[in-house]
């Protein structure tokens, strides 16, 4: 696992994770490192809400000036790198970076084994082929041999250095994400 870690200040514009990852692909495109687990949080430290975005690479990427020119552009805010010296102290990208490298906090739009997690899976084959290391229940108790009907849409978040997904009961005796893609249809789902 890579501990090379950078993060960003998130515009406006990119904020829905669909076009969030599509920015931070696409600026990672032939740098020679992907973005394996990528994590936002709200920063409300200047009395503004800000979003920043956490990123784990699967390593250095090969030109990281050009590399850091493109995700600042990609993502409409700053970039900091996690070792980097005299790393700017405060704002939403190190608030993000700081959050998500200790485990403390993010919500994880990414992450490993994030791909094969479709479906219905027991709670243990999903805690045992990606990267969350726990289910926690909002009302019900989880056991490892639950099933969990994944709803194709897993955000997963940092809390006590633990990748946890809240988890609820749902029809059929699954449990389903507590945080589900589209809470609510507009207008029955007609689009107007």
């Amino acid at each position: 696992m890579s501990d090379c870690w950078w993060a960003g200040a998130v515009g406006h514009d990119v904020l829905p994770d669909v076009h969030l990852l599509a920015a931070v692909d696409e600026a990672l495109a032939g740098s020679g490192a992907a973005a394996e687990l990528v994590c936002t949080s709200v920063d409300r430290s200047a009395g503004a809400t800000r979003t920043g975005v956490a990123l784990r690479l699967t390593g250095e990427p090969a030109d990281p000036s050009a590399t850091r020119a493109a995700l600042e552009h990609a993502l409409g805010g700053p970039v900091v790198v996690g070792d980097e010296p005299g790393a700017q102290p405060e704002g939403p990208a190190s608030a993000a970076l700081q959050a998500a490298r200790q485990g403390l906090a993010g919500r994880c739009v990414r992450f490993p084994g994030q791909q094969s997690a479709q479906g219905r899976l027991p709670v243990a084959e999903l805690v045992g082929t990606t990267a969350i290391d726990e289910l926690v229940g909002v009302g019900v108790q989880v056991a490892p041999d639950d099933v969990v009907d994944t709803l194709g849409f897993l955000r997963p978040r940092w809390s006590g250095g633990r990748l946890t997904l809240l988890v609820e009961q749902a029809a059929g005796g699954v449990l389903r994400p507590f945080e589900i893609q589209d809470a609510h249809e507009c207008c029955g789902g007609a689009g107007h």
